[in-house]
């Protein structure tokens, strides 16, 4: 596949982490936006972070790749493998707080909407691009 869609992808998803990302921190720094309860986007200076950093790895890819270097290819491969990752401990995360609201008897009360953030929803269309690109990821540009 051409540059011009792993430039495309690694601009949205950027944008999508690090817009995310900087709401979360300004949420948690100034309270909550009730515009935004429906994005799930809670106040959390932490993962607001970890938005931020994935946020930017993709977007320092996509820099590098659109002036030309074949060095903002890593970058984005990160950014995918980044989010991925995260996106799987949240899972775990989220599947720990249902057994727990289980064990504790609270399984009425609990929903899995109140635990879902971007860190979780994001990580799908990172999901996307393992698929699309994993084969050049784990064996090198030239196995593609």
């Amino acid at each position: 596949m051409s540059n011009g869609i792993k430039i495309l992808f690694g601009a949205v998803l950027g944008v999508l982490y690090a817009a995310c990302g900087l709401l979360q921190v300004v949420q948690a720094i100034f309270g909550t936006m009730e515009s935004l309860e429906a994005l799930f986007i809670p106040g959390n200076i932490f993962s607001g972070s970890v938005l931020l950093v994935i946020g930017t790895v993709f977007l320092t890819g996509v820099r590098k790749l659109s002036i030309g270097t074949e060095e903002g290819m890593p970058f984005i491969y990160v950014g995918i493998l980044f989010s991925v990752g995260i996106g799987l401990v949240e899972l775990l995360a989220l599947c720990a707080l249902g057994a727990d609201a289980y064990l504790v008897g609270e399984w009425a009360d609990w929903s899995a909407a109140d635990a879902v953030n971007p860190l979780l929803y994001l990580a799908v269309i990172g999901v996307l691009g393992l698929l699309a690109w994993g084969k050049e990821f784990f064996r090198g540009a030239r196995a593609a």
